[in-house]
């Protein structure tokens, strides 16, 4: 009985002792977009044109793109916002809404909604292109090359870049996504997504896996 204790308590210590978490690297996609400035864009209905992430090159077809975004103006009525006719909302107490925009024959499209996208880019086939579709349409990021930060703390044993595993129905990949506003502690999560063919987006799980302590007392409005 004595011994077996004291094989517990070794087993305890070695594993204790052991760095964690472990991390799983991927090498990041070669992709790129071709972005057109827009020069008016109060004319489609914007505050501002942003070019977005050469991560979205795997849309197909891969028309010209950009970020349409539009202020919460609260003096202002706003009745498509309030419709739900943008893509997704991030901000804290003043919330930036997002659309798209697309060069297609020749024309600039506003693209409001995730059925209007769906619409126009699925099916959804090959690794590249699921990537590139949820990043448009999830207020999530693709995260490649992590590694250790002494300064943080650890939730989980093993931490994998994003990355994209094919299935017979679709594609199951793994993006995060950083509490940034409200106050602390502010998680970074690893959320699972599943992309089916035809372009419905399912989340299979979200989980806290890392934070800075040093934010812990912040609140950011």
């Amino acid at each position: 009985m004595k011994n077996k204790l004291l094989l517990a308590l070794l087993l305890f210590v070695v594993t204790a002792c052991q760095p964690k978490p472990g991390f799983i690297n991927h090498p990041q996609p070669n992709l790129s977009i071709t972005f057109n400035a827009v020069p008016d864009a109060a004319v489609l209905g914007c505050d501002e044109i942003q070019s977005p992430s050469a991560l979205l090159g795997g849309l197909d077809p891969s028309h010209p793109i950009a970020i349409c975004i539009i202020n919460f103006n609260p003096d202002q009525a706003q009745p498509e916002i309030e419709a739900g006719q943008f893509i997704y909302a991030t901000g804290g107490l003043f919330t930036t809404y997002l659309r798209y925009v697309i060069l297609r024959d020749g024309q600039q499209v506003v693209i409001k909604t995730a059925d209007e996208f769906r619409n126009i880019y699925a099916p959804i086939e090959s690794p590249e292109e699921a990537l590139s579709y949820a990043l448009a349409l999830r207020n999530l990021g693709a995260y490649y090359n992590l590694q250790k930060d002494p300064a943080y703390k650890y939730e989980v044993n093993e931490i994998e870049d994003t990355h994209v595993v094919s299935e017979a129905d679709g594609y199951r990949l793994n993006l995060y996504s950083y509490q940034f506003f409200g106050c602390g502690p502010h998680w970074t999560s690893v959320v699972e997504l599943k992309v089916a063919f035809d372009g419905i987006i399912t989340e299979v799980s979200g989980t806290p896996v890392f934070r800075d302590p040093n934010m812990d007392g912040l609140c950011v409005d």
